[in-house]
Parts: C-alpha cells; structure tokens; sequence
C-alpha cells in the first residue's frame, strides 16, 4: 500500500531541483497609452504529491487577494511522485532557495530533527476537530511557526489535518496489549514511530501489505484503502495531520510589505476556509461500516494506553519549548470541556457526530439549462469549451459518496458517467471530492465548498469561497426525482 494515497490531506511536498521564479516584478509591455505594464509576480510552490486539494485553497486565495498581482506556479516532478523519502530534502530545497515556498505535513520536520510541531503530535493529546481548529487558532501555531525563522524559512501559516486513528488487519487495536509485536503503518514521525515502539509495536513508515495494522482517518479506510475487513477504532485518535505553509526566508523579506500581508492573509483563509475538507467523519462512516468493523476501546483501554505512552511525553517535555506547547494545548482541551471526536457504527444519541441521520441534500436530482443560461451563471470561457455549457443533468447523493450523470448532451450523448467522488457537509457548505480517475489527475479535484439549501423538493447550490469550482451545479435550482 501506498501511505500518500491512503491518507488523506495534508500530504504537500516539495519537489527538489526546481527553478527559483523571480520574486521582483518585471516590465510586461506597454499599455494602450504608452505606459509600462507590470508583470504579475509569479511565485512557485513545488508539489509532488500529485494531490493539488491542499493547496488549492492558498493559490486561489494568494490571487483574489492580491486581486491578480501575486500568483503561485504549482510544479511537480513526477519521477519523485509519492516518494515519500524525498520529504526532508525537499524542505532543505526551500531552505537552499531552490524553491520558494512549500506546504508539507508539520510531521515531517520532526524526522529531520526539529521539533518545533512535535506537541501537535503527542499521542491521544487532540483528539477532536474542535480543539486541533482552537489549537490552530491561537498564539501556539504562531510560537510555533516563528520557530522556523532561525532555520531559514518564515511560516506563513497551519493547516488542519485530518484526525489518525487505528486500524487492524489481523488484530483489533484497542488496549496497549494488543499492539505487541504488530506491524504498523505509519506516515514518517519521530513522534509516530516513538509512539508505536511504547506500545509494544514495529513502526513501518512503507505501509506495506504484511502490516497488522496502520493509521487511517475515516475518509482514508473508506476512499482510499484496499482494506474490507478491517477493524478501526472508533474513539481512538493518535494524532491530527496538519500541515504548514511556509517560504524561503529570503524570497518572503525580497517582496514589498503588501505582497507578504497577501501572502500571510491567504494562509489565513486557507486555515479557515479548510473546514470542508475535515470533521465529517460521519459522512464517511455508514459507507465504511458496510465494508468494515469500527469497535471501540473501552475505559481501561484508553488508560493503559496514555499510561504506556508516558515516556514518550517525558522525551516531548525534554525541550522546554514543547512541554510549553503541551500544557498550552491541555490547557485549551480543559477550557472547552472537550471529548474524543469518535465514529461509531451503532446508532447514536446526543452525541457531536451521528452516523445515522441522513443529510436533506441526499436523494436523487436533476437538472436541465441550456448554454445561454450557463453563460449567464458566470461560466469563464475554459469551462465553456471544455463542458459544452448545456444538457440534462442527474446527482445522487448518498452515503458520503455522489454521481453525476449526463443523461443527455448538445451531441446526443446519452447516459454518461461524468464523474463520481465522496462530499463532505459542514453547516450549509457541502465539498465534493472527485475519485473517479476519468483521466490524469481527475482524482485530486475538489469541487466547493457550495453553500447548499433544499426546500422541499428542490435543491439549490451557490459557490462560496474563492476555490475555483465547476459551475454546472448553480446555474439552475435541481429537482428531486428519487431517494
């Protein structure tokens, strides 16, 4: 198995011996009047990933802010795609100056002996959504990203991450015992690998096929892992998978005071504006519970676990700065009376999260516009070309999954696949993931967030954001023909 396809979000590296793009800004011409033209200041951001979902959110932001003037190049180099042992080199690339900025998980700057991110990993410490989004928020992250200064780069802001949690193959994973001499799949962590070796465990940082066991979040067992069978559990969560956006120090203090307020101000929105892509485990759990177990560790479980992982916390608390960071995070944890973010696969009562009540927006929908009414939604030019602007349309939500169909085209094109993919709803905004691999790269695009509205039997979607998103889903309101 491969860890980058199996894990989701939050899996931005940085591809090495790429070009620096000149930071100044450059003469672009001359305008109708005879004045110079300024050229677009055009920034890279190297990604081997092959995943563009993670940074989407930043791009897009960086250009509408800076209303055109700032634009980040993503690249990619493919012979080191998903290669996850090229991540420390390529943060050293930032670094160097070889690329300028770069977004990676704040885990991997643990493996590379700095440890400035490890308290957002300390086992079973946030365990919630609510609390990673209250970690991320305050003056932490900030401490935190300063830290980076002295080694060359400037953080430019956090990211949330999905919440990792256990999964057996050969075993279930609930008290300490049960992870004794198991093969465990992890993401490379210091703090991971430490942790696993308390419980008894082998870390595989490969996540190869003969594992006992790995660490998934619920959208990664359902999507992405090749694993029926499988026992997750439920109401244990290791650690959140954040990410960092950040740049070569030199590149950021090279740009006018405007271009790095945009800068900083669009890493501020992507955190923000990454609520539709995590905490909606529950969109993804009645899907998984048809394939797999979720079980549950009871209280004596998760006490003999914090108790093994005790020496890890006194290798953390060691550096004087993470025990800080620790106690700052504790701290926050007490003042809102948080409890673990679990999924179940058992119908719930008064809990943060329901596995069982159907979302208003599931049923089956149509739609018919024609190429004059796409255009008048605002549908830029490419769009136009690449889609054919008209015909009638049919979405299926269900179950953390959707389908959309054209049923029938300008050409006479007649029950089409479109696409297919998993959403994610949070409040009125619905995100929509696309997993179909209808061609290269289809299976990293995410659609959203819309703001979504049913009354009765119609269903109406508005974009919301700045993230680029198709427009055939707001043109017109959507009927609902079936559940």
């Amino acid at each position: 198995m491969n860890a980058r396809t199996l894990l989701t979000k939050v899996r931005v590296v940085l591809a090495a011996a790429l070009a620096v793009a000149a930071v100044g800004c450059g003469s672009g011409g001359l305008d109708k009047a005879g004045g110079a033209v300024t050229r677009p200041v055009t920034l890279t951001l190297a990604d081997d990933s092959g995943d563009l979902s993670d940074v989407q959110p930043f791009t897009s932001a960086v250009k509408e802010i800076s209303h055109g003037a700032l634009q980040i190049k993503v690249e990619g180099l493919s012979a080191r795609l998903q290669d996850l042992t090229s991540e420390p080199p390529m943060i050293r690339d930032v670094q160097l100056g070889r690329a300028q900025l770069g977004a990676i998980g704040t885990r991997v700057f643990g493996t590379m002996g700095v440890n400035t991110f490890e308290a957002l990993q300390a086992p079973f410490l946030i365990d919630s959504y609510a609390l990673q989004r209250k970690v991320l928020d305050s003056a932490v992250s900030q401490q935190m990203l300063a830290a980076l200064k002295p080694r060359g780069l400037v953080g430019l802001g956090l990211l949330p991450g999905p919440l990792a949690r256990p999964a057996g193959f050969t075993r279930m994973l609930l008290a300490a015992a049960t992870y004794r001499g198991a093969k465990i799949g992890i993401l490379p962590s210091a703090v991971a690998g430490d942790t696993l070796r308390a419980l008894g465990a082998v870390p595989d940082p490969s996540y190869s096929p003969s594992d006992d066991g790995g660490e998934y979040d619920v959208e990664a067992a359902d999507t992405g892992a090749n694993m029926p069978g499988a026992k997750l559990t439920g109401n244990v969560v290791f650690w959140p998978l954040p990410g960092v956006i950040f740049m070569n120090r030199r590149a950021f203090e090279s740009l006018t005071a405007g271009q790095r307020s945009d800068l900083l101000r669009a890493a501020a929105y992507a955190q923000t504006h990454a609520k539709p892509y995590f905490g909606n485990d529950a969109a993804y759990a009645p899907d998984l519970c048809r394939r797999n177990e979720v079980v549950t560790a009871s209280s004596a479980d998760l006490n003999g676990l914090r108790v093994a992982v005790e020496p890890v916390y006194a290798g953390l608390e060691a550096d004087p700065a993470t025990k800080a960071f620790i106690a700052e995070i504790t701290s926050l944890r007490q003042a809102i009376h948080g409890w673990t973010d679990s999924v179940t696969c058992a119908p719930t009562r008064n809990t943060a999260q329901s596995t069982t009540k159907a979302s208003p927006v599931e049923g089956i929908w149509q739609v018919t516009y024609t190429k004059e009414e796409f255009v008048a939604a605002g549908a830029p030019a490419d769009e136009i070309a690449l889609s054919g602007g008209s015909g009638h349309f049919s979405l299926k939500i269900s179950g953390g999954h959707w389908w959309l169909r054209l049923i029938a085209g300008d050409e006479g094109a007649q029950n089409q696949s479109s696409a297919s993919g998993t959403y994610a709803i949070t409040g009125d905004e619905i995100l929509f993931r696309r997993l179909d691999r209808a061609y290269p790269g289809s299976d990293t695009e995410v659609w959203g967030p819309y703001t979504v509205s049913v009354y009765r039997d119609t269903l109406t979607f508005k974009k919301a954001g700045v993230t680029p998103m198709p427009t055939g889903l707001v043109v017109k309101p959507w009927l609902r023909v079936g559940t």
